[in-house]
This record gives C-alpha cells, structure tokens and sequence, in this order.
C-alpha cells in the first residue's frame, strides 16, 4: 500500500507507538484538548503499521502527537487514524513535511473562515464552536481582518509575536507606529507589556501634538524613529513615574508627620492655653479632629 492509497481506520490509541516524542506546549495543548472535547476529532492522526516482529505495538505515530495525547486525556480508546504502509525512514520523512506545514492552515483556510462567518453574522462564541478555538482568539483574528492588517497576521502565524500584542500594535496610530513597534518587538528591544505601553505613550503624544522629535511629525527635518528610541521613550515614561511616586510617598509621610505633631499639641494643656490666649479660636476642621476629648476646646 501507498500513502496515496491508505485509509482511515479507528484503532486503539493503546497499539500506538510515538517514535520521537516532543514537549508540547502546555496552552496550545490545552486549546487542542478543548477543541476536540467541544467539536471532536476535526483532522486523523496519520501512522504507519509497524511490521511484525519489528516493534512492540502494531502501529508507530508519524504526525498527530498532540491530538493522540489530548484524545488519551479525554479518556478516549481509540482514535481516528490515516494508516499507511511506509518504511520507518519515509514515515519519519512525512513527520518532517507535516511539520513545516503545520502553520498553513491556520494562516490561509482557518483566518478566512473567521472572516466569512463573522461576516455572515456569527458572533465570537458561535465563530470558536465550528472552528474549534476560543473566542478571545476569533476576536482578536477579527480585529485585525477588519484593519486590513495582513502583515501583522503574517507576522503572527509565523510566530514571530503574540496575537494579542499584534491587535495592541495594530491600534497604534499609523503604519509607522506600528512598524516601529513591529521591529521594536522582534528585535528584543520592547517584550511583552512595554509593547502596549509604548503604544499608548505614541498615541498621547500624538493627541497632545509633541511631535517634535519623533517619525510621525511633519517637514523636512524629522527624523525617523528607531527601535532603540521607543526603548528610551520607554524608559523616560517609566522614570517619570517613579518621580511622581516618590513625591506622592514624601507627601504621605510629611502629612503623616505633621499629623502626630498636631495630636501631641493638642494634647498639651500649655499648648491649648496659648492657643486661647492669642484668640485662636478656630482652626481647620481637619486639624480639631485631631484633639482629644477634654483637651483644646473648639
């Protein structure tokens, strides 16, 4: 038998020898798990029948690894499997191709099918049930299908930068902004949360009309920004908020202060007689809290 003339067979997950098995990725793994207990086994594991006397199961795993172990989790005995009848070098010759072409059909049929549903109508949660995903996921793809965002889709499917920090970049204000973010983040400049802040540090710049000295002013001398200059807008964004805690903790120890230096006056029966011998006889309601009973008489 050839590859092109295999067939589907269910066989028992328990006759199933994984050759080289790989460390998964705990999330995707999970997600995979999820789709196949909401919607089922979409696509068959491919195996090749081991012959006998040459191994200690009937069958060796070539592609599939992940929803063998999902279906195993979900307390599954057997498993949907295209069988072929290959070598061992050519069943680990067709895991190789398996996996480079992991990524195309997310990136070509599954995006496009977001795109045709949502536009049918479907919501974010009805979108995930036929497709086998989570809503977070259809919502952020959809984002950036309506933004025309191809390039930060492309960027995503290949793995170069989260999803959820592409629909953070794609919000930035113009193409440039998000490119700069784009290569800020591939380059190990900007990780993880910094994207988002620097996003927002752009855009109030750009509300607030300071221009001067980034890419997006106007005239002949501007200078483009670099990865390297939104790594500094960054930082200064980062110290001037440490500057305005450290002044609000001062302020909160000065007022903390001057608050027992006024409970102890008030305790002072000196204190309160000269108080009443200069006619002060009002003070700040917040100050006459601060006198005991029985001590300055407001």
């Amino acid at each position: 038998m050839t590859p092109s003339s295999a067939r589907i067979e269910m066989i028992p997950i328990s006759d199933i020898a994984v050759a080289n098995p790989r460390v998964r990725n705990a999330k995707i793994h999970k997600t995979i798990t999820d789709s196949i207990d909401q919607v089922g086994l979409k696509r068959p594991i491919t195996v090749r029948r081991v012959p006998p006397g040459q191994g200690s199961t009937p069958y060796a795993l070539i592609c599939g690894q992940g929803r063998l172990e999902s279906c195993k989790m979900l307390g599954q005995s057997e498993i949907a499997a295209l069988v072929v009848d290959v070598d061992e070098e050519t069943g680990h010759v067709m895991s190789i191709v398996e996996n480079v072409a992991r990524r195309t059909p997310r990136a070509v049929e599954t995006l496009e099918q977001v795109r045709v549903l949502k536009q049918r109508g479907y919501t974010d949660s009805e979108v995930a049930g036929k497709l086998g995903c989570t809503p977070s996921w259809v919502n952020n793809v959809a984002n950036l299908l309506e933004r025309g965002e191809k390039r930060l889709l492309a960027a995503t499917e290949a793995g170069h930068i989260p999803l959820h920090l592409a629909v953070s970049i794609s919000r930035a204000s113009g193409s440039e902004a998000q490119q700069l973010l784009l290569d800020a983040y591939e380059s190990g400049e900007l990780k993880g949360r910094k994207v988002t802040v620097v996003r927002k540090i752009l855009e109030q710049r750009e509300r607030s009309g300071k221009k001067g000295n980034n890419s997006f002013a106007k005239g002949p001398t501007r200078r483009q920004m670099s990865p390297e200059d939104l790594t500094k807008l960054y930082q200064r964004d980062v110290d001037m908020h440490r500057r305005i805690q450290k002044k609000a903790e001062y302020t909160q120890k000065s007022l903390l202060l001057a608050r027992q230096i006024f409970k102890e006056l008030f305790a002072s029966k000196d204190f309160c007689a000269l108080l009443k011998a200069e006619k002060l006889g009002s003070i700040p309601q917040p100050l006459a809290e601060l006198a005991p009973r029985g001590g300055y008489a407001r």
